[in-house]
């Protein structure tokens, strides 16, 4: 690469810094959250939150940060709190060693968010490995976790998609390689991804690429985690009323892994969505935000009565 088109790749980066923290803080503000953050074991967690009352806490997916759900979180009911961490080692929280990333580690951390803010309970809402941290909590504080929404969720593996079979040989697809890469995975996790301007979507490509090698750390910690840290295998122990969103064109995680997991949850259905991929929230954030409030709005009144 030239000198020339060095500095003209180094401008559009720097300009779509800026317009992503415009547009991000910007959305957070107009949508009524406020940032703040809290220390676990020296890790700096920020999260997004609003209102009040048992929360829903949106967690996000590998790579993904609390501004990937800035699309949908705007659309929640204000009936209920929100709550939308970084997770650790990803977004703008602390780093964390490998063995940190298990669903154990990761689910601890939104137990220790809610002791923080004294929630009791809350409705967990999880994006692919997101969704496995939430049912790590579901079995790790059953009484805490009043429900669980599922997007594209890990869980039992019953057909290979296409990034499990680039894994098998010995390709991460999920990584950003360099500058030119992002359109690639953009298409990967999405069949409806909202377009947005190139500067942005060259500043998200480095700071990617930055991250490279720290996320595939952290992804080997994930999926080969410490025994007895990873996601719950028996899945029939987990009594939270569940609600299972998959979409029909997941590459990442193949929709028969959603069907699995409706079908081995004791108390669960599916939605699966036609033309949509690993990202549902992203994709149809208005289609989703209404599923979710219905789910926790039923959820509260089956409690009530």
């Amino acid at each position: 690469m030239s000198s020339a088109a060095t500095l003209t790749t180094r401008l559009e980066a720097a300009i779509g810094g800026a317009q992503y923290r415009l547009a991000t803080r910007g959305a957070s503000r107009l949508f009524g959250y406020s940032e703040s953050s809290f220390e676990a074991d020296s890790i700096r967690i920020p999260f997004l939150a609003r209102g009040w009352g048992v929360p829903v806490v949106l967690v996000h997916g590998f790579g993904g940060d609390k501004e990937s759900w800035l699309m949908m979180a705007g659309l929640l009911s204000r009936q209920h709190a929100t709550l939308i961490p970084d997770l650790p080692g990803f977004g703008a929280a602390g780093a964390i060693l490998p063995e940190r990333a298990s669903a154990k580690c990761q689910s601890d951390i939104l137990a220790r968010l809610l002791d923080r803010l004294g929630y009791a309970r809350a409705h967990l809402v999880g994006n692919s490995m997101g969704g496995g941290i939430a049912l790590r909590f579901a079995a790790d504080h059953p009484g805490r976790a009043t429900s669980i929404t599922l997007i594209g969720s890990v869980g039992p593996v019953i057909q290979k998609s296409e990034v499990m079979l680039a894994l098998d040989r010995g390709d991460n697809p999920l990584v950003v390689n360099d500058i030119d890469d992002l359109d690639r995975l953009l298409g990967l996790v999405s069949e409806k991804m909202p377009r947005f301007p190139r500067t942005m979507r060259r500043y998200i490509a480095e700071d990617r690429v930055a991250r490279r090698d720290a996320q595939l750390s952290l992804f080997r910690g994930w999926n080969e985690p410490i025994e007895g840290e990873g996601i719950p295998h028996d899945l029939e122990s987990v009594k939270a009323p569940s609600l299972v969103i998959h979409g029909a064109c997941d590459r990442v995680i193949d929709v028969s892994t959603g069907r699995a997991l409706a079908a081995r949850l004791p108390d669960a259905r599916l939605e699966v969505m036609e033309g949509i991929g690993h990202v549902p929230q992203m994709e149809a954030p208005l289609r989703v935000a209404k599923m979710i409030d219905a789910f926790v709005a039923e959820v509260e009144a089956r409690r009530v009565s």
